[in-house]
């Protein structure tokens, strides 16, 4: 039973254009601020301000918005402000403005993020419908990342922020018209809760592991993947390629993401974690042999497969394990774990193309050390994470 059908798609709907519109601005800020001859380091370093913000406010916005119950607040503050954001980075060339403009486009795509705590409640943690989000923003980063580089090859890159803009503009469409009915959502959870709901529904019955993990994925892969529109360009001359690979990785998600939502069980979902996060590894693997159009292609459908895999056994392990007191609170880290792992991953990174710098491509000699990571994210997994019923039973005894 879903709570709002009105709501839900447009919901989905919305999180398909925006996803569209953020996925560009960060695939193809590396080529913006190249095109303006910043230097490498300082590009990855820029590029740290997305996940630091993502780290910062995710749990704090979460944790008010469970607070105050009111989600929608928040989503229509974060898609105004991603908007203003990308629309004023049309009329600025200037350093210091791109990084003061990210960081207050960072924060309002937190909020917005909040857009998937409503979700789930609206579809009562249901793990087909979950599936069919994470699917439908894959999606939206696929029509980013391919359209972005056919606008760039006609357009030129100088122009990115207007496209973005446009694509931003078209959410509001969407959002203005989302209900939260937060009366009936509470009515009904609170009607429906069973009695192990309540004994633990303010109590944190979620692995650890599995922040643990996401922190570690991102720390090695992030900082990789914010700057691989430049590292594909060293051996791929055409944008739309380019793009086109980048986007592929997305594409491929969307049918992943469908599959692991109606395959995916407490009895498999140890398995899909650790799976997910050993494909990240052989990605990064790839990304530092790749020379041409079919190393990189091979390189993103492992990380496809990663991705698809590790996010969706994480969201859902999370919003089955959660409740409208903490739900808000509990999905925020995990972005949080996600992106404090992409933003210090980002700072080493940036550390290690100043120190390789006298090389003629140091990218490659940084993402050797980056591979472990997601090993200690497969370890991590492997260690620590407990299924639901373990986790209750730990839980009792104490």
């Amino acid at each position: 039973m879903i709570l709002s059908k009105r709501s839900v798609i447009l919901i989905l709907f919305s999180i398909l254009v925006l996803s569209t519109a953020s996925i560009g601005m960060v695939t193809y800020m590396p080529k913006y601020l190249e095109y303006f001859g910043t230097e490498k380091p300082i590009i990855q370093l820029i590029m740290t301000i997305f996940p630091l913000t993502l780290f910062i406010f995710p749990s704090i916005l979460g944790k008010y918005s469970d607070k105050i119950q009111n989600r929608l607040l928040f989503i229509i503050l974060g898609a105004v402000g991603v908007s203003v954001s990308l629309f004023m980075l049309i009329f600025t060339k200037n350093l210091f403005l791109v990084i003061l403009l990210s960081f207050i486009y960072g924060f309002f795509g937190a909020s917005y993020r909040i857009i998937f705590t409503l979700y789930s409640e609206l579809v009562r943690n249901n793990q087909r419908y979950i599936s069919i989000y994470n699917a439908l923003s894959t999606g939206g980063w696929f029509l980013g990342s391919q359209s972005g580089g056919i606008f760039i090859d006609i357009y030129s890159i100088e122009n990115i922020f207007l496209f973005l803009s446009i694509i931003s503009l078209i959410n509001f469409v969407f959002v203005v018209f989302i209900k939260e009915n937060r009366t009936v959502i509470l009515n009904h959870y609170q009607n429906n809760s069973n009695e192990e709901s309540n004994e633990f529904k303010e109590e944190k019955i979620i692995s650890h592991s599995i922040y643990y993990g996401l922190f570690f994925r991102s720390f090695g892969l992030k900082p990789i993947m914010v700057v691989l529109s430049l590292i594909m360009g060293y051996h791929i001359s055409s944008n739309t390629e380019v793009g086109f690979l980048i986007g592929l990785n997305f594409l491929i998600q969307i049918a992943l993401m469908l599959l692991i939502g109606h395959i995916i069980t407490e009895k498999n979902d140890k398995t899909i974690l650790m799976l997910g996060y050993l494909f990240s590894a052989i990605a990064t693997l790839g990304y530092i042999f790749a020379d041409d159009f079919f190393g990189f292609l091979i390189a993103q459908i492992f990380v496809a497969f990663s991705y698809s895999m590790l996010w969706s056994a994480s969201v859902i392990h999370i919003a089955q394990n959660s409740t409208l007191m903490n739900k808000g609170k509990y999905l925020g880290y995990a972005n949080t774990s996600t992106f404090s792992g992409g933003f210090l991953g980002g700072l080493v990174f940036s550390l290690l193309l100043m120190i390789f710098s006298s090389h003629d491509n140091p990218y490659y000699i940084a993402m050797y050390f980056m591979i472990v990571f997601p090993l200690l994210a497969v370890v991590s997994i492997l260690i620590k994470f407990k299924p639901k019923k373990r986790l209750l039973e730990s839980f009792k005894k104490k």
